[in-house]
């Protein structure tokens, strides 16, 4: 006769305290089997450096050379060196933390070896995968307050905010090298444009604060990022080409840009064909004295003209908050329309109807769309050059900065999570996680975190 056994079912509680009995378990074998596997690598590596294994003798007549030193006598012969035990070292990784026991080689003078370990960076107490989680989550736009708690989520070893911030700025060394040698690949179409940022500066003076201690006096300084974006109007891709943290949206900041863009290869000969712009009078300036070529036109920003439009609708007197919005809106709406002409010809005959219909009531906002008019239009002249050489430029590329907008939204994301940046080169930092993790650099099928680790090594 078969019985049948009643099973009850485990309730939430019970199977949580289960796991979590097996997950103390788990940890335990993580961190053991985490320092077996180190150590024997590092003991590896001694044998490698003696060319003998644990328990065999030194061949006296070995006059090998070796890559390590007595510190007593300086002398390398490895037939001269010997195992001497070990000593511990503590180890953090993402995962764990514990002591792993380190070779010691001793000399025959008595002397110690200095042995460099490939595997453990000399005086290193943390584990590549720390460093490189703690750039990742820079790069997802978490705080290092943040950052200190979810590295340490495994772990139970919290990193100070200095050491953790440390780690990201490392991510500055890669600064240098996106904005030197010639660029692989020259669009036709660049855009240009600009964010602000905030940084804590030195003035050079000093004041005890309320504790006694002496402090040097610091002040805030905001100042712009330029970016200048490639566009393929062709195959419909765009990257960051290069940027410069400016004084201003000067002249002279803009000038170190297009200089830079233009010794890295970007001109006419190369195939630059455009550039787009909001019309800023140090960018207009900086053009002035740097020459892209024959050929290379400048289109000014309709979506920056529509905003000056918007901003100059005055209203009429005693309008309501929103009758104001409502006259807004259709003054907008009217010369957006303006631009939805599919010829010069029709562009130009919609504007004359739009200065009929709001020249009485919205002069200033006429006279702003009226304003370099012609300078809003290259476009056209561009994407019918390319029409004669057998291609298709989609107007989207041409005519607005709206693509590059959308990039300073990730500039702007990790500025606003830092808040106040301390150093430029947190600045330096910031842009480069950010063009790492959103692939403004180019698309490729590789996660970010690894080649942004990559970048470093060959930096």
């Amino acid at each position: 006769m078969v019985r049948t056994v009643a099973r009850r079912a485990k309730t939430r509680k019970q199977r949580r305290e289960q796991q979590g009995r097996l997950q103390v378990a788990l940890d335990a074998a993580i961190a053991r089997v985490v320092r077996e596997v180190i150590e024997e690598a590092l003991a590896g590596e001694v044998t490698g450096l003696l060319g003998r294994g644990k328990g065999e003798r030194r061949d006296v007549m070995d006059r090998t050379e070796v890559g390590a030193a007595c510190n007593r006598c300086g002398r390398r012969h490895r037939h001269r060196f010997d195992r001497a035990g070990s000593y511990e070292r503590g180890l953090l990784s993402l995962e764990t933390w514990g002591r792993i026991a380190v070779p010691r080689v001793r000399c025959v003078c008595g002397g110690m070896v200095d042995v460099e370990f490939a595997a453990l960076a000399p005086y290193g107490r943390q584990w590549f995968d720390l460093a490189e989680r703690a750039r990742q989550l820079a790069g997802l736009c978490v705080s290092l307050r943040d950052g200190v708690e979810i590295l340490a989520w495994r772990n139970g070893q919290p990193l100070s905010i200095a050491t953790l911030n440390k780690l990201v700025n490392q991510t500055a060394e890669l600064a240098t090298a996106f904005h030197a040698g010639p660029l692989a690949r020259i669009p036709p179409v660049v855009l240009l444009d600009g964010l602000w940022v905030k940084l804590v500066e030195p003035t050079g003076e000093w004041y005890t604060d309320t504790q006694g201690r002496r402090r040097q006096r610091q002040k805030r300084r905001t100042f712009p990022v330029l970016v200048a974006y490639g566009a393929d109007p062709a195959t419909g891709e765009r990257w960051v080409l290069d940027w410069e943290k400016g004084r201003d949206e000067d002249e002279p900041s803009w000038r170190v840009l297009l200089e830079r863009l233009l010794s890295r290869g970007v001109c006419a000969a190369n195939g630059l064909r455009l550039f787009v712009h909001d019309g800023a009078a140090g960018l207009e300036k900086a053009f002035e004295l740097v020459y892209f070529g024959p050929g290379v036109e400048r289109q000014r920003c309709v979506f920056h003209k529509l905003v000056n439009v918007r901003r100059d609708i005055a209203g009429d007197e005693g309008m309501s908050r929103e009758q104001r919005r409502q006259r807004r809106a259709e003054v907008l709406a009217d010369a957006t329309a303006v631009y939805q002409g599919h010829d010069e010809a029709e562009i130009r005959r919609r504007l004359a109807a739009f200065r009929a219909t709001w020249v009485q009531t919205e002069p200033k906002a006429v006279a702003t769309l009226e304003r370099d008019f012609d300078r809003t239009l290259v476009y056209l002249r561009v994407q019918q050059r390319a029409q004669s050489l057998g291609q298709d430029w989609p107007t989207r590329f041409l005519r607005t900065t709206s693509a590059l907008e959308r990039v300073q939204r990730h500039f702007r994301q990790k500025a606003r999570q830092v808040g106040l940046f301390h150093a430029e080169a947190g600045v330096d930092a910031a842009i480069q996680l950010v063009i790492s993790r959103r692939q403004l650099a180019g698309r490729t099928q590789q996660p970010w975190t690894r080649l942004l680790e990559e970048a470093l090594l060959a930096a």
